[in-house]
């Protein structure tokens, strides 16, 4: 293992995670990179939670708890991040997993970078609840300049990908807490990385070094409050850089309005869908060809996984350890995704960052991290309504 280095702080939001925060705890004791004080914010947790936490940190000096009322992931975030010290910022959802050396590679393709970038991102797998694959999808090959593109699809995908300097993530006001406030919590992360990425750069660390797990009882599993969260994410973000030439937020909420097809036609809301499916194919059908095209392979890979499971000569899933985080990289992977992102890469190329304070408030304190429901038409009686938000750049 690795001694040394600069101080790297991880901070754990919590909220009921008795049943995943162990293997989440062990896999950051097991960093090659040990130089770290990891801070563990228990949420106002009722189950065993910051009890688990805390024989953690009797084990390990370098963990403490936190302990707070639930006022959910953003407002545990930041105030994580107020209880830390190091120089770089990590975070990772108490249900994820890290490959051993996620931290070390990140922190030395950080540290080699200039101050113009401001954070490390990597690719994940998708993991279940006994840490076994389930994918590893093809998000990665992009850093730069990346605000185009990633208005265009969402890069880095989680909020445990990535690692952060400190100056930077305190310049922005940490985590918006006003999503929660509007019953769309979720996408904080997504917002403050679209507001970073009209200063500063991505860097990248191309290898499967996250376990994203997907849960019936996490929040991502939620897709609904997931979808209205995206929304309103990307349209708070879009309204404070739309007089950036040729940026547009079209594609990704057109995007979030396809889940939002997509989950009620998995919940047989046959009217809705019928409704939804017209409304996009209307106004956007070379999308909706492409959305199906897409999807449809997806849907038969996951018909022949099912079917595989129930063969004697089944190949067996393999835990996310069992992986080389290399193992499935292919930069010069071609999807419909991949080639817009490419065409996107003229643009992010030619930009330059605007003034900094231009855009958003550099005041806000970790302690509120808001900015107002200025988005909050994107909901009509509680409901989803994509139509409203869509802006055109």
């Amino acid at each position: 293992m690795i001694d040394g280095g600069p101080l790297v702080s991880v901070v754990v939001p919590a909220f009921n995670a008795a049943k995943t925060i162990s293997g989440t705890l062990h896999s950051i004791s097991q960093q090659t990179h040990r130089t770290l004080e990891v801070v563990v914010v228990d949420d106002g947790s009722t189950d065993d939670t910051a009890e688990i936490a805390r024989r953690h940190s009797i084990a390990d000096p370098r963990f403490r708890v936190v302990s707070k009322p639930n006022e959910g992931v953003a407002s545990a975030r930041n105030a994580g991040i107020k209880a830390s010290t190091g120089a770089f910022i990590a975070f990772i959802d108490a249900d994820d997993l890290w490959h051993p050396t996620k931290i070390a590679k990140q922190l030395q393709a950080l540290l080699a970078s200039g101050p113009e970038t401001a954070l490390v991102y990597s690719p994940f797998r998708l993991i279940d609840a006994d840490g076994m694959v389930l994918a590893s999808p093809h998000k990665y090959g992009v850093s730069g300049w990346v605000l185009h593109r990633h208005f265009h699809t969402n890069l880095v995908g989680n909020g445990s990908a990535l690692l952060i300097r400190r100056e930077v993530i305190e310049e922005f006001g940490g985590f918006d807490t006003s999503l929660r406030q509007q019953d769309a919590e979720g996408c904080e992360d997504l917002l403050l990385q679209l507001r970073i990425a009209g200063h500063y750069r991505f860097g990248e660390v191309a290898e499967y070094l996250v376990g994203y797990r997907r849960i019936p009882d996490n929040m991502s599993s939620n897709a609904e409050q997931m979808i209205r969260s995206g929304i309103l994410a990307v349209s708070q973000a879009f309204s404070e850089y739309r007089d950036v030439p040729g940026l547009s937020a079209s594609a990704m909420l057109k995007r979030y309005e396809w889940q939002n097809l997509k989950m009620s036609i998995r919940k047989w809301r046959a009217r809705e869908s019928l409704r939804s499916f017209a409304r996009q194919f209307a106004s956007s059908p070379l999308f909706v060809i492409r959305a199906l095209w897409t999807d449809l392979p997806a849907v038969g890979a996951k018909l022949q996984r099912a079917l595989s499971k129930l063969a004697w000569n089944a190949e067996p899933l393999r835990h996310f350890y069992d992986f080389d985080p290399k193992e499935g990289i292919d930069l010069n992977h071609d999807t419909p995704t991949s080639r817009a992102l490419r065409r996107l890469a003229k643009l992010d190329r030619a930009y330059r960052p605007k003034p900094k304070g231009s855009a958003i408030s550099s005041s806000r304190s970790l302690s509120d991290g808001a900015v107002g429901a200025s988005t909050s038409s994107a909901f009509a009686s509680g409901k989803l309504n994509c139509i409203s938000t869509y802006q055109e750049g």
